[in-house]
């Protein structure tokens, strides 16, 4: 079987799209499989020859034809009508992988196009990342959840030697700024309290201007974006991941990072992250208030040496992220789309 997946945006880009896209890619390529990714975004020509599948970086339609054209089965990183075209032409069997709701607050125009999308799913075979969004999209679907790096992210019990960290876009739907509120009324009762801020994105200034005023001797810092190694030992020393977010998203595969490198996890009960989160952290509403309150309540534990809120046990956190480990997910793709392939 040859798939060529369909990723709009795609590594070196940073997100939760990019990063499951690239996930599968290398699982298939282990798995024996030929493995096409077509992108829009722009890489590193020499890098991408260290990769285990081909990468065709274009806009053009005749060569994301081509491309599709080379596959037994193109699977798509949500619907888009910058890919669906080209391969509706190529005569090949399409799977869609949702991995959102298509549901902007965005202009009329947006909303319009995003609406199409939603009854355009109908006709096609769906995989949809969590519960959440199955259930929100008029199409039937096969649930099918993110996975994780399973082999970089690995969990170990040990001292935290940092507080809080926060790992995401810095923008406003992400919830930095209303954790930076939190942390301020943190700060009153626990000043020497620490939070990291990894990630980046056009809030990042203004966010970095209310971090001074709030904390002006260095409790807050912003460390920028990471990957690979350095994410993985800036999120390990921190004793709780913050998961702020004021969208529905659509899963959340921090929160699988979190709970692999963090003690706790506290994170927004909005859309698939509590289906992410499971019985690995605390659930809020994001707001200020509840932010603050659950970040003191793991502040109380540390100081007193008590085990935090929504830590799990080692057995419910190494059976979770078994669940989310790439073999594991991938292989259910592969089932998948063996089976719309044959249809």
């Amino acid at each position: 079987m040859k798939i060529c997946i369909f990723s709009k945006p795609f590594h070196p880009a940073v997100g939760g799209v990019e990063q499951i896209a690239l996930t599968l890619a290398h699982e298939f390529s282990y798995s024996n499989i030929d493995v096409e990714v077509v992108t829009e975004t722009k890489g590193d020509i020499q890098e991408d020859k260290d990769f285990p599948f081909r990468i065709t970086r274009t806009s053009s339609f005749k060569e994301r034809y081509s491309s599709f054209r080379r596959a037994d089965i193109v699977l798509f990183m949500n619907f888009t009508f910058a890919g669906v075209p080209a391969a509706l032409l190529s005569r090949r069997a399409i799977v869609l992988s949702h991995h959102g709701i298509y549901n902007s607050k965005s202009s009329t125009k947006v909303k319009l196009l995003e609406l199409v999308k939603r009854q355009l799913t109908r006709f096609f075979t769906n995989i949809s990342v969590s519960k959440f969004v199955a259930e929100n999209l008029p199409s039937t679907s096969l649930v099918i959840p993110n996975a994780y790096n399973d082999k970089l992210f690995t969990y170990e019990k040990n001292t935290r030697s940092k507080d809080f960290v926060f790992c995401g876009r810095l923008v406003d739907e992400k919830g930095a700024t209303i954790l930076l509120d939190a942390f301020e009324e943190v700060l009153k009762k626990y000043p020497g309290s620490t939070l990291t801020i990894i990630g980046g994105g056009p809030e990042h200034s203004v966010l970095l201007e209310k971090s001074q005023r709030i904390s002006p001797v260095g409790n807050i810092i912003f460390l920028g974006v990471l990957r690979g190694e350095e994410l993985v030992d800036a999120l390990k020393e921190h004793a709780c991941m913050v998961i702020p977010s004021l969208c529905e998203e659509a899963f959340g595969i921090v929160a699988l990072e979190g709970i692999a490198s963090c003690d706790t996890v506290i994170s927004s009960n909005k859309g698939g992250l509590p289906e992410a989160i499971d019985q690995c952290g605390t659930l809020v509403t994001p707001d200020a208030y509840n932010l603050t309150k659950a970040m003191l309540e793991v502040l109380q534990s540390r100081q007193n040496g008590r085990k935090l809120p929504g830590e799990p046990e080692l057995n419910i956190r190494s059976e979770h992220l078994a669940k989310h480990s790439a073999k594991q997910i991938v292989q259910k793709y592969i089932t998948a789309l063996r089976k719309a392939a044959n249809q």
